[in-house]
């Protein structure tokens, strides 16, 4: 199935049931009084927040949605049975934006938990049957209340990724193979630019027993900020995590200065936003296995001149990762969520 995360739809409730005009007509009681009774509720448009999806592309199929109208109250003080809401299931982390008459749009909801609700149409009332407008002035009231309208509204739906840590890295850089090597998941991986697609999800556990989520993010390349590549689409699931580990191949390590590929991701992220920039960050140098015991010792020697605290691993060797996961788990031990 395809990543999508973005959806424009239209969501409408149920109108109410109409109340009804009715007598009493029974053998001996010709002229009863009256006994319609009321409209159910029309359905109201529930957006729910489900764990079990993880993308948007369904809701790229069918643009409408709508809850069922109230049924028509009946004679003989039967009144209509109020329709079922409808419950649409979302992935986590969807932020809902109402479209205005004017182009712009309203942040309405943000299901950020598993099972939270936002009740983006009521249901229309149901109309009142004659039974409720007998007074001592009309007896027999010939009329009832027609049910209320349903609600209809344009939406917009947006999914930002709900990690704790984030995989920031250039094209082919190994991030999907770290996801891989430190967690249960396997994403795609091989040895070309945007093998990655959409992103991924790991889970790490620690000994004792606390869990993390970390996030494979396609990559990225300058100009990402201005919509270049991939990363405009995807920059945005990087905004919800707690920490960043900008991980850099040495293939893209040149001689004159070995850790550019580092401050040019960390300007796109500035240009898109500011916040995200300033979120912290584990650096690491992968492929290490790519290198000789000099080449190795002469990144590690200009990364101390620099001042730069960078782990050196091999996501595919395994080296070294012991220690990236403990400075993970260090730093969002300093990272408040």
């Amino acid at each position: 199935m395809r990543f999508v995360d973005q959806a424009s739809i239209t969501v409408r409730s149920g109108k109410g049931g109409n109340g009804c005009a009715s007598f009493r007509r029974e053998r001996f009681i010709p002229k009863g009084g009256p006994d319609g009774g009321d409209g159910g509720k029309g359905g109201d448009l529930v957006l729910r927040a489900s764990g079990k999806l993880l993308t948007l592309y369904d809701l790229r199929l069918k643009k409408v949605y709508a809850a069922k109208n109230g049924q028509p109250g009946m004679g003989k003080d039967r009144y209509g049975k109020n329709a079922e809401d409808l419950v649409l299931d979302l992935p986590v982390g969807t932020q809902v934006f109402e479209l205005n008459e004017d182009g712009g749009r309203t942040l309405v909801a943000d299901l950020v938990l598993p099972g939270q609700t936002w009740t983006a149409c009521q249901g229309g009332r149901g109309g009142r049957g004659n039974i409720h407008f007998k007074s001592s002035t009309n007896r027999t009231p010939r009329f009832s209340e027609p049910g209320s309208p349903g609600q209809e509204k344009q939406l917009r739906l947006e999914l930002k990724v709900l990690a704790d840590v984030g995989l920031l890295g250039l094209p082919n850089a190994g991030k999907s193979t770290l996801l891989a090597a430190v967690s249960a998941a396997r994403p795609k991986v091989a040895a070309y630019p945007f093998t990655t697609l959409r992103p991924h999800l790991g889970v790490l556990q620690n000994q004792a027993g606390d869990r993390l989520v970390m996030a494979d993010i396609p990559g990225l390349i300058e100009g990402a900020s201005q919509g270049q590549g991939l990363g405009h689409d995807f920059l945005k699931h990087l905004e919800r995590t707690r920490l960043l580990v900008h991980i850099q191949s040495c293939e893209d390590a040149n001689e004159a200065d070995p850790f550019a590929g580092f401050a040019l991701l960390n300007e796109e992220l500035a240009r898109f936003d500011p916040d995200l920039a300033r979120k912290p960050q584990v650096l690491a140098i992968n492929k290490i296995d790519l290198l000789d015991r000099a080449g190795l010792d002469g990144l590690r020697r200009k990364a101390r001149d620099r001042g730069l605290s960078v782990l050196f691993i091999s996501a595919l060797r395994g080296d070294g990762l012991h220690d990236l996961v403990a400075e993970i788990w260090r730093r969002l031990a300093d990272t408040a969520p």
